[in-house]
């Protein structure tokens, strides 16, 4: 009587599995000659486009892209939100788990998608090519229209971005020069289209008109580098969604949230202390001074993890920071404003259906705690999404060690993985 059951699950995970396809895929990587706010100028795009092909894969596929550099600069892919099971290789940080992708050379990436269904999205993790090299990967679960919720009529991805007239890496170049903060964007995008206040505006492509019908809107993708700002879009950004019923089949989480009614979203481009004030005024100069290193911080199989992120008043800074993790989904299990308080602010803590990320938010003057397993072995970056951030140093390294099964090891590298 125990054995069918166990059959049944048996049959059925073989049936899933079963459906499984791969998708074959060249990105060739080149300098284009683009034209935005009246201007021209050369970017870095993926087989032209600005911003780069949509990938529409389903849950437990797996994608075989070769990447071809035709450019002048090292490139890397990373495949945000994809845990990557036991397979670092293809997931992308430049000289961390993989050496980029040199001029006039290929590398073929093997993505394996394991239980991400929604929005996630691919981009270069390379200096800050990420500004042009980017694009949405939309995964629909293995059943057909299998949501909790209404199938929608129509489903319409928007993909927030920023502009610059001057070429990328000059500014990369004089912000690593002078020490100070980088120029900021000339204007902010929306599928790869300034606001029609904007001059030399595409007027019309980027706006969106719902009368009568019931929208998922789905695929919100933010690749800002680093800026927040209530004006932009031409003045506009804050009016595009207003009082629409919003499902959140998935921005940057990769799991269901329980719908909700908004008029506005917020969406973002860890270790802890308790001794002094992070949050007054005065904040003490020695946390103003990044201090890259290479130390890493090792953890064994299975273990769970908390982290506790603590936003800090340094230089008096407006932003908040969005942490990502590589190879993992975590739970936000807590967050609040002023300095975390390890007695008071665990009892609190939403362990019975908090929200599944890869990217938080971290408030400025306030913290965030998360928690995660360390079921996936390999090196895995954690690192704030804004690119100056990680030039400075605000990024780290976990590395996740073997199991003792046959499942739970890292796998080994491909064959044609780029050296240094």
């Amino acid at each position: 009587m125990r054995i069918l059951p166990f059959l049944a699950i048996f049959l059925l995970c073989g049936v899933i599995s079963s459906h499984a396809k791969t998708h074959h895929q060249t990105y060739v990587v080149s300098d284009t000659p683009y034209s935005r706010l009246c201007s021209n100028k050369s970017i870095l795009t993926v087989n032209g486009k600005f911003p780069g092909p949509t990938i529409r894969v389903t849950e437990g596929d797996t994608i075989a892209i070769v990447v071809v550099n035709r450019a002048k600069e090292n490139i890397t892919i990373h495949w945000h939100g994809v845990k990557q099971p036991r397979y670092p290789w293809s997931d992308g940080p430049e000289y961390i788990t993989q050496c980029p992708i040199r001029p006039g050379t290929n590398f073929s990436q093997k993505i394996v998608l394991s239980d991400e269904i929604g929005t996630m999205w691919w981009h270069a993790h390379s200096d800050w090519s990420r500004a042009t090299v980017h694009g949405a990967l939309i995964v629909y679960p293995r059943i057909k229209d299998d949501y909790p919720f209404p199938v929608p009529d129509e489903e319409v991805p928007i993909i927030i971005g920023e502009w610059w007239k001057s070429d990328i890496f000059a500014v990369l170049n004089e912000f690593l020069a002078d020490g100070g903060g980088p120029n900021a964007s000339d204007a902010y995008m929306l599928n790869g289209q300034p606001g029609d206040l904007y001059p030399c505006s595409n007027q019309g492509l980027c706006f969106f008109i719902f009368s009568g019908i019931y929208v998922l809107v789905s695929n919100i993708l933010n690749f800002i580098l680093w800026n927040y700002s209530e004006s932009a879009y031409g003045g506009q950004f804050s009016k595009i969604v207003s009082k629409i019923r919003l499902h959140f089949f998935n921005v940057f989480f990769m799991a269901y949230l329980k719908p909700f009614t908004t008029d506005y979203i917020a969406i973002s481009p860890g270790q802890t202390i308790d001794l002094f004030n992070y949050t007054a005024a005065a904040v003490p100069q020695d946390l103003w001074e990044p201090q890259n290193g290479t130390r890493v911080r090792m953890l064994d199989f299975n273990a769970t993890v908390e982290l506790v992120f603590q936003g800090t008043s340094t230089a008096r800074s407006p932003l908040d920071h969005p942490m990502h993790l590589h190879g993992h989904s975590f739970y936000v299990v807590g967050w609040g404003y002023g300095n975390f308080n390890s007695t008071r602010d665990p009892p609190n803590y939403n362990l019975i259906d908090p929200p599944l990320q890869n990217t938080i938010a971290v408030p400025r003057a306030g913290w965030t705690a998360i928690r995660f397993v360390a079921n996936n072995p390999g090196v895995w970056l954690m690192h704030c999404h804004f690119e100056r951030h990680i030039t400075w140093g605000m990024e780290m390294t976990f590395i996740t060690r073997n199991g003792k099964g046959p499942n739970d090891t890292m796998l080994p590298p491909p064959s044609d993985f780029p050296m240094c």
